[in-house]
């Protein structure tokens, strides 16, 4: 009868062990996912902030350069 509480126990035991590392495991996903979205909205975030930092530039120098054309043709 020993034997038999003491194979229940270890079986209980390493049930409770499954759960528990079922558990960390939904956990580590959840986290895994949580941080993925985060990373997807920060490199949104800096891609507008890059594109319109492009647009700036790209915007000043275009005038820029119309103003040196403008110049080169009164030259001219």
């Amino acid at each position: 009868m020993a034997q038999s509480a003491c194979s229940v126990d270890r079986a209980e035991s390493a049930a409770f062990e499954r759960e528990e590392a079922m558990a960390e495991v939904r956990q580590l996903i959840t986290d895994l996912r949580d941080a993925a979205q985060d990373g997807r909205q920060l490199a949104r975030r800096y891609a507008d902030v890059l594109q319109n930092v492009v647009d700036e530039y790209c915007t000043e120098f275009e005038m820029r350069a119309e103003a040196a054309l403008a110049r080169l043709e009164a030259v001219a």
